[in-house]
This record gives structure tokens, sequence and C-alpha cells, in this order.
């Protein structure tokens, strides 16, 4: 009787699922549709973490990160434009390592459809070559065809310096007086060029994130201290103390002040010390 009825559910089975495909989901053997929809770049990479360092349970697990880069995306005829950017939390050091050149690209297209690589483009679900524009062909599930171009803007540009530091210093406030930084502050310092860092200036007092300036390393280790043409005020460098950057400690050392609304009585002077954590 078991078997019967084991035979009769397989019999059955067919149908039952013939019945749900025609009843909850749409024909799609006849579509036309051959557009590619989203478009954006995932970088994986091998971390390897310790745990119990220094201890007889001491072990080492190797594992394989997978990040999606946040990224703009434009459609424009038969192109898809993708401008990335690093999500928050994206280790520093892998910055330093990402390539369009060995990169995976995720791209979706409509259901029942078909993507296929043309004229050398990168196998999708592989890593590959997207430092120039690749063409794929999309056949839609009619069997109508379109050939799609995807273009990468190159990947933001990040520099050695680029990271989270531990700030300490002073504010000489012309009003307010001297005022100290508070214990474990961190600022992330950001790459404005090959060899500069955007920063914000007393965010820890102002809470102002229009107080910008821009921190320039040379090659001897000094550094320069730049206005950002976009932000709220225009910081100068003080030329009676000199500002540096300690290769060994990975820490820079920085004088420089503003003037609040363009007057000179409402100065304010930093000194400003970043360590990198």
């Amino acid at each position: 009787m078991k078997n019967i009825l084991k035979l009769g559910l397989l019999f059955a089975l067919p149908f039952l699922m013939t019945s749900c495909l025609k009843k909850n989901l749409p024909a799609t053997n006849n579509s036309s549709l051959n557009n590619i929809t989203d478009c954006y770049l995932v970088y994986k990479y091998v971390d390897t973490v310790v745990d119990n360092k220094g201890t007889t349970n001491e072990n080492t697990r190797t594992t394989v990160q997978t990040i999606k880069l946040d990224r703009k995306l434009t459609i424009s005829n038969d192109t898809v434009y993708v401008t990335s950017s690093y999500p928050a939390g994206f280790p520093q050091k892998e910055k330093l390592k990402a390539s369009l050149k060995n990169i995976w690209c995720v791209v979706n297209v409509p259901d029942a459809a078909i993507i296929n690589p043309m004229n050398g483009a990168p196998k999708l679900g592989t890593p590959g070559d997207y430092s120039a524009p690749v063409a794929y062909n999309v056949t839609a599930a009619d069997g109508s065809q379109k050939k799609w171009v995807i273009s990468v803007a190159p990947l933001p540009v990040v520099n050695k310096w680029e990271g989270v530091y531990v700030e300490t210093g002073t504010l000489n406030h012309a009003s307010a007086g001297l005022q100290t930084c508070p214990d474990n502050y961190t600022q992330e310092l950001v790459t404005a060029s090959p060899n500069s860092l955007k920063a914000t200036a007393g965010y820890w007092y102002f809470s102002n994130p229009g107080i910008t300036y821009f921190i320039t390393i040379n090659t001897n280790n000094s550094v320069t201290i730049s206005a950002d043409p976009d932000a709220a005020v225009t910081v100068q460098q003080d030329n009676t103390q000199a500002s540096t950057y300690d290769p060994v400690a990975k820490r820079f050392d920085l004088y420089y002040y503003y003037y609040s609304g363009g007057n000179p009585a409402n100065w304010r002077k930093f000194h400003t010390i970043f360590t990198l954590q």
C-alpha cells in the first residue's frame, strides 16, 4: 500500500508543479526583455585571523571576505556606466591592492535572459579586467539580442597615508581660550590626491564638518597645510611652527589657523597631532 501511495505522488507531482507555474509565475518564454538593469563591482580578499594569540590555544583561521563596492549607476542607450567607491569599513590595506584589472562584476538581467561576453570580455562569475570598456550580448527569452557595453570608471585614488587616526592637541580660541582635544578621539583622514589628505579642523569642538583643509606630505616628510576651496573657512599654515610627518611613528604634527568670518580678531589656532590607529 505504501508503494502505491509513493507512485501516486510521483505521478501527481508534475501536474501539481505545472499548475503552480501557470497560476503564479509569469510566462517568460516569449519575453523580449534583453536589458541590463543593474551592475556593480565585488572585491574579494583572503583574511587571516589569529584567535587566542600568544596562548596554547592559538589558532589561525583563513577566510575569504567579499565586499560589494558602493556605486553610482548610469544607463544610457546601450552603455552601462559604473562609478565605484569604497564602503565604510573597507580595509585600508585592501584599498591599496584593489584593481580594476582583477575584480568581480555582477550584472542583473531579466528572468530567462542570457548574458554572454563578447570580444574577450571577462566571464561573469570570475575575476576579470574592467579597466577598459567591455561588451556583452544579452539574449531575451524570445531570442532577440542586444549588445551592451559596461564602462567602469577608475577606482578612487588611495594613498598610503589614508586611515583612521587618533587625534590629540589643542585649539587656542580668541574668545574661549585654550581648548584640549578629548581623549581617544579619532578622525578618518581621506585621500585628496596621491600625496595629500583631507581633514577636518576641531570637529571635536565645533562639530562643523565644513571646516576642512588639506595635508600635503612632501618628499622630505615636511607637511604643507593648505585651504580647501569648498570649505566654510580658509585654513592656513602657521609659518612660525613647522608641520611634519614621522614615517616611523606614522604621526602628523600640525600647526595651522583660520580667521572666523575672515576677521583676524577672531583667530582660531590649532596644534593637531594625528597618530595612525
